[in-house]
């Protein structure tokens, strides 16, 4: 694919499949001029929508009567002409009507092509294009509100003034090799330091605040851990709300992780059903076990279960997987129905899945300990939305550092403002201004066709 061209392109902007409207979009420099034949151009004035008939070129016939609204270059989403037909909602409509632009020389649009040229001609940069994406398939509210800073362009004018920090310190570091036979004094130094230090803590409030958000986007891992026949599945199928695990009296039945998702007011949780962890023979509940390990040490919050004691039974195990213990745990006392105590301690919570007490208690819980992992952190509420943005922040991150280490170590100042050049050329990567035509053709191939 050629995203680099002067065609005139279309796509639908709406899903496929009945619907009251649907949207089809257009694209291109002199429109109006290629597209007479189908649609009356006259009077069609900028920034403004009319009633208009769609005609066929192969007869006398009428295909549909749409609203038309005409956007004139420069002043359009992508900077070209811009035309978007509200059609009825009807896919053999919606089809004819792209077939006769078709037919007049119009070419189907790449996924994501119309972001791309709106990239291409200034309206937007690489980070408001790519929240068009996300937004399609955002899921939270704090998430919505992030992609609106970003398409705003909010989130890019806060990168941008971090840039110039950056661009000031380097500028004052480059002035004083220059004219000053001494160098930089301790002064200068310190004060580059100070600043420089700020930058990075920005910097990483924008990371944590990111990784919050694409945490409360795709779900928090919630494990629930125990030794066998516990009621670990028992109460994964009540959390649910379905028979998702097998459940018996057998003590080793889940041999799997098993899977679900849940939200509870307003947060997705990913919950996992493991295998009981305890020492056997049997080969394949080894493996059971061992990927109850791996899904515990990777988890957000465990809910460690035994029906009997749960926080002395979760001494033994943390003991033998010392990394478990950076993970936060809330603490489950099952199968409370058959040993009469219904009442909560402080240090664990009490729970009959089959008589649902204890249930309400868990989840709070649950959610109380899900609130505590978000970092506080921010840089005026900046986040970027997807890998591509944060692993480059990271590595901009990583690079000053690097280069804050080595002001401590006294390193020569053009290493230090060859790194410092280094990090603000990652800047323009990440709003897009530096970056290849293969990188921008494989970010815009994963979007909508309409978009």
């Amino acid at each position: 694919m050629d995203y680099n061209n002067q065609d005139i392109i279309i796509a639908r902007a709406t899903p496929i499949g009945k619907s009251a409207l649907a949207i089809i979009r257009l694209s291109g420099l002199g429109l109006k001029v290629a597209i007479r034949k189908i649609i009356n151009c006259k009077n069609l004035k900028p920034n403004t929508v009319h009633l208009k008939k769609i005609n066929s070129t192969k007869g006398t016939h009428v295909i549909d009567s749409c609203m038309v609204a005409y956007f004139e270059s420069p002043k359009s989403f992508t900077g070209e002409d811009m035309i978007e037909i509200t059609c009825h909602g009807n896919d053999v409509i919606v089809q004819k009507i792209i077939n006769e632009f078709i037919g007049s020389g119009v070419r189907i649009a790449y996924p994501g092509e119309f972001s791309y040229r709106a990239l291409k001609n200034g309206k937007i940069d690489l980070i408001q294009a790519e929240s068009i994406a996300t937004k399609i398939n955002q899921n939270t509210a704090a998430f919505a509100v992030a992609l609106d800073n970003i398409e705003s362009g909010y989130t890019s004018k806060q990168l941008k003034l971090l840039r110039k920090e950056i661009l000031d310190i380097l500028s004052i570091i480059e002035h004083e090799l220059d004219f000053n036979e001494e160098e930089i004094n301790h002064l200068s130094i310190d004060k580059i330091k100070s600043t420089f230090s700020d930058i990075i803590q920005k910097i990483r409030g924008i990371i944590n605040y990111s990784l919050d958000l694409e945490k409360k986007e795709s779900g928090y891992k919630v494990s629930l851990v125990g030794l066998p026949n516990v009621g670990k599945s028992t109460l994964f199928n009540r959390l649910v709300g379905k028979d998702r695990a097998i459940v018996t009296d057998i003590e080793g039945t889940t041999r799997d992780v098993i899977e679900s998702q849940l939200t509870y007011k307003g947060v997705p949780i990913n919950l996992y059903d493991t295998a009981g962890y305890r020492k056997t023979k049997d080969k394949i509940e080894k493996i059971g076990v061992s990927k109850t390990i791996d899904c515990a040490l990777t988890s957000d919050v465990l809910v460690f279960i035994d029906d009997n004691d749960p926080v002395t039974q979760y001494g033994e195990f943390s003991r033998a997987f010392s990394e478990i213990n950076k993970i936060k745990v809330v603490f489950v006392k099952s199968k409370c129905d058959l040993n009469g105590s219904f009442k909560n301690k402080t240090d664990y919570i009490n729970l009959s899945s089959k008589n649902d007490v204890g249930i309400e208690s868990l989840l709070t819980n649950l959610l109380t300990t899900i609130k505590s992992l978000n970092n506080k952190d921010t840089f005026s509420s900046v986040a970027l939305c997807n890998a591509r943005q944060i692993k480059l922040l990271e590595e901009i991150e990583s690079l000053f550092m690097v280069a804050l280490k080595n002001f401590d170590l006294g390193l020569e100042m053009d290493i230090i403002a060859s790194e410092i050049k280094d990090g603000a050329n990652l800047f323009d990567e990440l709003l897009g201004k530096m970056t290849s035509e293969e990188v921008l053709n494989k970010i815009f191939m994963g979007f909508c066709v309409g978009k």
